[in-house]
């Protein structure tokens, strides 16, 4: 598969750049999620940027923001602190997780018959990412005297599905937005190599 040129421009590489950063913004920043409780596309988010965007200073501009606003989060909207410790930097294998996932999916033929695969490796990167951010934090974070997998394993089993369930959502959600671009715009498909 090769991209259009009209997919790889800059220009729509940032358009989705954008449309990322901005629903980040919303479920992260607890903007929307102060009423009701929102999922983050966090992990999401870093899937469909690797689908869209091969370059890695995506994947750092993305990192860079989720960052921010958890700094902004925690510092001026009053969200506790308890999980930013040195762990926090189990972020970057998570969400790289997910990322190197979408760019292998880029690779997918764009039709129907994809989305099993496509479902499989948003799940899979996503035990990877949960496992590494949570198993991370839970081992390296420092809040937990004497951590253990026996202790870990029950926690895993407890919030693991929640992040499946949010991660398959917004890649879902992603994936019929796209299929309803190429509807309208045929031109942003990609090509079979010749």
């Amino acid at each position: 598969m090769h991209r259009s040129p009209a997919l790889s421009s800059t220009r729509f590489q940032w358009t989705i750049f954008a449309i990322l950063a901005a629903v980040m913004l919303l479920t992260r920043s607890h903007a929307l999620t102060h009423m009701e409780h929102v999922p983050s596309t966090a992990v999401a988010s870093f899937f469909v940027l690797g689908y869209f965007v091969r370059r890695a200073a995506g994947f750092a501009g993305l990192f860079g923001l989720a960052y921010a606003i958890d700094v902004v989060s925690m510092s001026v909207l009053g969200v506790s602190d308890f999980c930013y410790t040195p762990a926090y930097a189990m972020l970057v294998p998570a969400y790289a997780a997910m990322w190197m996932s979408g760019r292998f999916a880029a690779n997918l033929p764009e039709r129907l018959s994809s989305l099993p695969t496509m479902a499989l490796l948003v799940g899979g990167a996503t035990v990877v990412a949960h496992l590494c951010s949570s198993g991370g934090f839970y081992f390296l974070g420092g809040r937990y005297p004497d951590p253990t997998l026996a202790e870990f394993a029950p926690r895993f089993a407890r919030y693991f599905p929640r992040a499946l369930v949010a991660s398959l959502t917004w890649s879902g959600i992603a994936a019929a937005l796209w299929a309803l671009t190429l509807s309208a715009r045929p031109d942003l498909r990609r090509e079979a190599a010749r």
